[in-house]
């Protein structure tokens, strides 16, 4: 349930603050090209723990088929085409600055999350809090991987190989996987207060893009915003640490015309310096 005052934070730097004014739209990346590189498998990881922990417990070779089935089609999971743009709901946020925002050249931009989820709803994303803490990420994976288990097993013919049939049929439980795996997260991160906007897109939508990232090239999708027009929907922006906050701040104003920005902009008050 959302805070109808909750504000979200996107940290970005000064190139990914001007992508988002012209073309106004947020950049959801295909979470494999995601910073961290654990993003998705976290959560494979937990359902593979935990469907090896409940076979190894049963006596039913039926049920351990299944199991083992359904384990190994983890792997395709792990391949489907995800999308994500993150926020966070700590506001002038050292950790973010750092990890998210190149040394001297970064910004925030605070969004009203009941207008955001209202805007990318319709474009295929839904807005939701990451989990950390592992006794609700553990009561999540087993309720799926009991559903999961379920249907596979009611599925079942007479007679079958239970981990053909599970590898064969576990496609059918991907999505209800997909709603929750990309906010799954590391307890080690809590103290970012991660959202997301999550989206399952089909690899043949033709709004995916292509942008360079250090590497290589990473898909992307840009979900329209209409900032020029919604004064409900951006609270501020917040110059991040740097040696020139007042001219940062002031080329900004060259934007008020393209963005409604309900408080202003600003400057971050971190006593923080990496240039």
């Amino acid at each position: 349930m959302l805070n109808n005052e909750l504000i979200l934070h996107h940290y970005t730097s000064g190139t990914g603050v001007l992508g988002m004014f012209d073309s106004d739209s947020i950049w959801a990346t295909q979470i494999h090209y995601l910073n961290d590189a654990k993003e998705f498998s976290h959560a494979i990881d937990q359902a593979r723990s935990y469907l090896f922990s409940i076979s190894h417990k049963s006596s039913d070779g039926i049920f351990k088929g299944l199991c083992a089935g359904l384990s190994e089609s983890l792997e395709q999971i792990s391949k489907l085409s995800l999308y994500v743009a993150c926020f966070s709901g700590m506001e002038d946020s050292l950790s973010q600055w750092r990890g998210y925002c190149p040394p001297g050249f970064g910004y925030s931009i605070g969004f009203f999350a009941n207008e955001l989820r209202r805007i990318a709803k319709p474009q295929g994303f839904d807005l939701v809090q990451c989990i950390y803490e592992h006794t609700e990420k553990h009561q999540m994976v087993e309720a799926w991987a009991q559903e999961a288990l379920q249907q596979l097993r009611a599925s079942l013919p007479a007679q079958s190989d239970p981990t053909s049939h599970a590898r064969e049929h576990a496609h059918k439980s991907f999505s209800g996987f997909a709603q929750f795996a990309p906010v799954l997260k590391d307890s080690a991160f809590r103290n970012e207060y991660e959202w997301r906007l999550v989206g399952l897109i089909p690899s043949t939508d033709q709004r995916i893009r292509l942008r360079s990232v250090r590497s290589m090239l990473a898909p992307y999708l840009p979900i329209q915003l209409n900032m020029q027009n919604n004064e409900n929907l951006v609270w501020n922006i917040r110059v991040g640490p740097t040696p020139h906050k007042e001219l940062a701040s002031s080329a900004l104003t060259h934007y008020f015309g393209k963005v409604k920005i309900r408080n202003g902009v600003g400057s971050s008050s971190v006593p923080y310096r990496d240039w």
